[in-house]
């Protein structure tokens, strides 16, 4: 019976040492997900939505597309380009109503790139007299580097002239701008 035993340990040996490694492989496979799992976690969001400074300048023309005396809204398209940080060289086209009862101003606006990778934005703002005015601009997203941009930033800008409601006119215009901006992905 002493030869059957030893065989029994022997296979129980060979048992006990085959779930040891097979518990190893697993253990060692547990540890590479989790620590594939932490680096992707903290290195995705973390980078992505950090803001940098934004600043630039442009010029272009506004013309008075509209005029709604009933509502006694003012509707604007404005066309230029410039120059700024994380974008370069740019275009810009936007589309504003001025409410002349309470002097606020709403607004759409698209910055393209060179490439033509696009930053959409918000915008709401005032005049600070006949000629000169200001904004807050907030990155809502875009295309290309700039999907899912995030930030905001502060527009002050002048008129070479005094436009009329209910005419139809084209002004030109210069405006500096000063914010942050998050690209949204790395």
């Amino acid at each position: 019976m002493e030869p059957k035993f030893s065989i029994e340990l022997s296979c129980d040996q060979h048992t006990d040492s085959r779930k040891g490694q097979t518990m190893k492989q697993r253990l060692y496979r547990f540890r590479a997900l989790a620590a594939v799992l932490a680096a992707l976690t903290l290195s995705g969001p973390a980078t992505a939505g950090e803001q940098v400074p934004f600043k630039g300048q442009s010029s272009g023309v506004v013309t008075t597309v509209g005029f709604d005396p009933v509502a006694g809204i003012v509707y604007v398209h404005g066309v230029g380009e410039g120059e700024a940080t994380h974008l370069g060289h740019f275009s810009v086209t936007g589309d504003v109503k001025i409410h002349l009862a309470t002097g606020i101003v709403l607004g759409t606006y698209t910055l393209t790139a060179a490439n033509g990778d696009m930053l959409f934005l918000t915008m709401s703002g005032g005049g600070t007299d006949p000629t000169h005015g200001f904004g807050t601009f907030t990155f809502v997203g875009g295309t290309g580097r700039f999907q899912g941009a995030t930030g905001s930033y502060q527009q002050t800008i002048a008129f070479a002239a005094q436009g009329l409601p209910g005419t139809s006119q084209t002004i030109p215009y210069t405006e500096v701008l000063e914010g942050t901006i998050s690209s949204g992905h790395q």
